[in-house]
């Protein structure tokens, strides 16, 4: 497997199967829609006199215009700084783990919104657990809306409104996976990369922060386009910060690529992605390669899995001291190539040694910008297969045929 996953073929459309299957996909159902009169006096107060009852008629009215008044607030308070305005509706029991959330929130930098989507369990009257948008901006991330989901478990209890739970839906939605949801956090600001560690290693962020700049700028030497301006690397302790749905073994690859999910409907293309290292350390050639596949959120993943592929192993291998890079190469490659007749498709696992020669053999004969045009254009559109081999061949020289011929006569 390559160091950072192709984010259509191997992880992105397990995330929406298993999204549909349990019938939570945000890309597929619209939230609620709420007549809750969110005025200072309903975001603010207590008592339920204030709200406006919902007319959806998923749930009980009065509690359905509670929970969204009290997820309004929510937004306010992160908005705000509030941490009481923020747990005010939440149990006793859970405000301890409630308020790491809201002092992880705001060491991050963000903009919240919450939005009540359907309701996940047979509603009786007052109580109720309900599918909750989370929506999210990253305050000087310069990228759109994100958005996660949450459960939340609620019950009115003489008048008054109280948040229960907030895992009820984890295993259900993947909840509670985002670098916010474990803490303590810190977080390191620098220009034009944000790194997210456990609290206490300032140095550890430094040093990270440090990789990461050098490493963009290998990239850019490389990839002439726009990538995420703002890499967020996330480097936690803990194993299920932002694991794939269902989550795969932790720690098969040195770092991953997730992306920020667009919260729109129909919205194919991430808002963004989360750079998660899942060791300790990582070398500056496995940085590169790890930042190359930022390029499928910001650009869209209709590129083939191949190209995309291909072109992380070359960043790679150019950041490699040029003593190492045949070393590197030839572990690579060392597979029998000469047999090959097609480049791989998009739903077969992706062939790090077919990828890397396809994507040498394109900048060999063509220059590197040719080939990032292509990969533009595809990534962009996900055209189909043919309309793919005529843009490779204006943007190349290449087709896919002459390709593979090039690939099997570089194997001897």
């Amino acid at each position: 497997m390559g160091l950072v996953r192709g984010l259509r073929g191997v992880w992105w459309t397990p995330v929406v199967a298993a999204l549909v299957v349990v019938g939570g996909l945000w890309l597929a159902i619209t939230p609620a829609a709420s007549t809750a009169r969110l005025t200072s006096e309903a975001t603010r107060g207590v008592s339920l006199t204030t709200m406006w009852p919902s007319r959806t008629g998923e749930v009980d009215p009065v509690l359905a215009s509670a929970v969204d008044a009290s997820l309004a607030r929510r937004g306010v308070a992160v908005e705000t700084g509030n941490e009481t305005l923020f747990l005010q509706d939440v149990v006793p029991a859970l405000r301890p783990r409630q308020a790491q959330l809201f002092r992880n929130l705001r060491a991050i930098g963000m903009s919240v919104v919450y939005r009540r989507a359907e309701p996940w369990e047979n509603v009786l009257g007052q109580v109720g657990t309900f599918r909750v948008s989370m929506r999210f901006t990253l305050t000087g991330s310069r990228l759109d809306q994100a958005a996660t989901d949450v459960g939340y478990s609620y019950v009115i209890r003489k008048g008054r409104l109280w948040m229960t739970s907030d895992r009820a839906l984890d295993d259900e939605i993947g909840s509670n996976r985002q670098p916010w949801d474990f803490g303590p956090i810190a977080v390191l600001r620098k220009p034009n990369v944000v790194v997210i560690t456990n609290q206490g290693q300032q140095a550890k962020a430094q040093r990270l922060a440090d990789e990461t700049v050098a490493a963009a700028k290998r990239v850019r030497a490389i990839w002439p386009g726009q990538l995420q301006i703002v890499p967020y690397v996330v480097a936690l302790r803990e194993p299920q910060v932002l694991t794939e749905i269902p989550p795969t073994l932790p720690g098969a690859e040195p770092a991953q690529v997730r992306a920020m999910l667009s919260p729109g409907i129909g919205q194919i293309q991430p808002a963004g992605g989360w750079v998660v290292l899942r060791q300790t350390t990582l070398t500056p050639a496995q940085m590169t390669h790890a930042l190359m596949h930022l390029l499928p959120v910001r650009l869209g993943d209709g590129a083939p899995h191949w190209l995309a592929e291909g072109m992380a192993q070359y960043a790679e291998l150019q950041a490699l001291p040029r003593a190492e890079r045949a070393a590197k190469r030839d572990e690579l490659t060392k597979q029998q190539l000469a047999q090959l007749t097609r480049l791989p498709n998009d739903d077969e696992p992706v062939d790090e040694a077919v990828s890397l020669r396809a994507v040498e053999q394109l900048i060999a004969k063509a220059g590197v910008r040719p080939v990032t045009e292509y990969y533009r254009q595809v990534a962009r559109r996900g055209y189909n297969d043919a309309a793919r081999d005529r843009l490779m061949q204006e943007y190349t020289g290449f087709s896919e045929e002459r390709l593979v011929e090039s690939v099997r006569g570089s194997a001897g």
